[in-house]
């Protein structure tokens, strides 16, 4: 059970899932104020967006209906209990992908592409906050360690501290939106109001979360080593560089 931040009537709000919702509704707002640097339809782009953020929600939610598959088959109104498991990063991820590319595939109004250089950045802004809700619960927690800033969270008895692996994804993931800010200004700057043909902020912040990943990932306690979602991590990494720098080349070239 997650700490209650506060209470609607008789309804708790858990810390974890009010932090989540906020830094999730900031990052959808962030986004549809972007579409237009992109040339995205306004309209189009909005509904996309909506379905491709309830793709995230059932997306980060997978893991668990999985895990407990039976429990949800004989009762499906536990499917809206969200204090059953909590929300997986890199599943919210894929399921957002899969939902706005058929969204994006059906509708003919909106580029995929275009649209994935739209949200890649307030996706670090996601994490970023949303990281300090698994903090708050005590979830996502690290491995024991001596390190001088480990925490001693309130389940471990003393003297047990732990890596704070939550804040190593938020401050990552705060890194990761200013270099892709920084990125994002030179490919302007050097387009003069032209845009690339192909994605690179993305494929580039695919390369630096994957890093994240893998760095942050073998502190965290019950790290599941070569499970499959990790070696696509680790897949990323070179196939992000490898594509993004064929976008930047390819940029290069229409500029010229």
């Amino acid at each position: 059970m997650y700490p209650v931040l506060f209470r609607i009537g008789n309804i708790p709000i858990d810390t974890y899932y009010a932090i989540w919702f906020a830094a999730l509704s900031l990052a959808l707002r962030w986004s549809v104020r972007r579409m237009p640097l992109y040339g995205i339809d306004d309209d189009a782009g909005r509904s996309v967006v909506a379905w491709g953020f309830l793709g995230m929600f059932f997306g980060a939610r997978a893991p668990e209906y999985i895990r407990n598959f039976s429990d949800y088959w004989n009762h499906p109104s536990l499917i809206l209990d969200l204090s059953r498991g909590g929300l997986s990063e890199r599943g919210a991820i894929l399921g957002a992908v899969l939902v706005t590319f058929l969204l994006c595939r059906r509708s003919g109004k909106v580029s995929f592409l275009k649209l994935c250089e739209v949200v890649v950045l307030p996706g670090c802004v996601a994490i970023a906050i949303g990281r300090w809700g698994c903090f708050f619960a005590g979830c996502c927690v690290g491995v024991e360690s001596a390190f001088p800033l480990a925490f001693r969270f309130p389940y471990d008895a003393p003297p047990v501290a732990r890596h704070a692996t939550q804040l190593y994804y938020s401050l990552s993931a705060a890194l990761i939106l200013l270099l892709l800010l920084f990125a994002e200004k030179r490919i302007l700057r050097y387009g003069r109001g032209q845009l690339p043909p192909f994605p690179i902020l993305t494929p580039l912040g695919l390369v630096f979360y994957s890093i994240m990943r893998m760095t942050v990932d073998p502190l965290r306690l019950g790290y599941g080593g070569l499970a499959p979602l990790n070696i696509l991590t680790a897949v990323m990494i070179p196939l992000g560089a490898v594509l993004s720098l064929a976008s930047w080349n390819a940029f290069r070239k229409k500029i010229k």
